[in-house]
């Protein structure tokens, strides 16, 4: 009984391993040795729709519109929808003030969700692409540019770009927010370098006759990019294509039930498209997904496996080892999180706990999507 524990442990350790470190370097040898092909590009002009879906974004919709004048883009060629999805405070107002300046304003009666609103965004749209943007990413002048010249790539079906943030030091939070997205933008780019990449956030473009009706608790942004794999296409990570998102007064509470959500209903987007999960006919694709998202859902699963099969090793002195280096990290996330309820936490405990929050919110997101329990409700994380 003994080994067997043993050897457990070891596996899991070893998946864990895998997940957070095991899975990047297999990218980077895979990058060197059969790197995919390149995209060609040319610079082309069809019809875009820009769709902004917002609930109660009254401090950042003008700013997000102001914006989206400002893109290097023909401006006959660019339609800028506003979804408001049941919005309380004054963003319609707002947005009505800009109707005369090529401003859409599909305003919802009630809150239905964010996939619910775009889906009405879509109804109302006109334009060859669709592009997705949340009401707090801002874009750099050239973002449509850099997206949509890879359209010109028949085989191309969806444009992802990159998402930056700003002011991601100021706490512990959004420190390691920023951390977390540095790592998540390295195998984003690795792995559309490689061939397997599917999944979006930020901003996405995304062909027309491609889009297919969002499911009320799925999100866009893991969907779409899923669904255009199964129609046969491309999905492009876009590095060149920067995007800013505002994080300030973000808590480990608004974070953790955001994760919270995005992990459920991404959870719930994957089992949808689970045929993309074969490995007989999409093998890259299925091993990127389970690598980069299932495996990486289950961590805390693992973790707490971990650490129950390592009390029954205890009479040997390395799992004794093994034991207090678990007790010691999780005792630096608590510190971590008492300390940043009063200011920044120094990274030899800030570290720790943004690991501990992401994961704890990945335990809660993989339960409430095996429950059943659906949330298609959104909040914006801002204050």
């Amino acid at each position: 009984m003994y080994f067997l524990y043993e050897s457990l442990f070891w596996i899991i350790v070893i998946i864990v391993l895998y997940v957070y470190f095991g899975y990047p370097l297999l990218l980077l040898i895979l990058n060197k040795l059969c790197p995919a092909p390149k995209v060609k590009k040319a610079e082309i002009t069809p019809t875009i729709s820009l769709i902004i879906a917002a609930f109660n974004e009254e401090k950042v919709i003008a700013q997000k519109i102001k914006n989206t004048f400002e893109l290097e883009y023909p401006k006959d060629n660019l339609e800028i929808i506003v979804v408001s999805d049941g919005s309380t405070d004054s963003t319609n107002e707002i947005v009505k003030a800009f109707s005369e300046n090529r401003v859409k304003l599909v305003a919802l009666k009630k809150n239905q969700g964010k996939s619910t609103a775009q889906n009405r965004a879509v109804d109302e749209s006109n334009g060859e692409i669709l592009l997705f943007s949340d009401a707090d990413v801002m874009l750099k002048k050239d973002v449509v540019k850099k997206l949509i010249n890879n359209f010109s790539n028949e085989n191309v079906g969806c444009v992802v770009g990159e998402i930056t943030y700003t002011n991601e030091n100021d706490t512990s939070v959004r420190e390691g927010e920023g951390l977390y997205w540095r790592y998540e933008l390295f195998l984003r780019e690795k792995e559309s370098e490689v061939g397997n990449f599917a999944m979006g956030s930020g901003i996405m473009a995304i062909r027309q006759n491609l889009f297919q009706s969002l499911d009320p608790n799925v999100g866009e942004d893991f969907v779409l990019p899923l669904k255009t794999v199964i129609n046969g296409f491309k999905v492009i990570f876009e590095p060149e294509a920067v995007t800013e998102t505002i994080m300030d007064q973000i808590s480990s509470t608004d974070m953790f039930r955001s994760k919270v959500r995005i992990i459920s209903k991404d959870l719930r987007g994957l089992f949808l498209c689970r045929e993309i999960l074969n490995p007989f006919r999409y093998p890259s694709y299925a091993w990127g997904l389970i690598s980069h998202k299932l495996l990486r859902w289950l961590v805390p699963y693992f973790l707490i496996v971990i650490f129950i099969i390592n009390l029954s090793l205890l009479e040997q002195p390395f799992y004794l080892l093994t034991f207090i280096f678990q007790i010691s990290f999780y005792t630096l996330a608590f510190g971590g999180f008492l300390w940043q309820k009063k200011s920044k936490s120094p990274r030899i405990l800030g570290i720790p706990f943004s690991f501990c929050l992401v994961n704890f919110a990945a335990l809660v997101g993989v339960f409430r999507f095996i429950s059943g329990e659906k949330s298609g409700k959104w909040q914006p994380t801002r204050s």
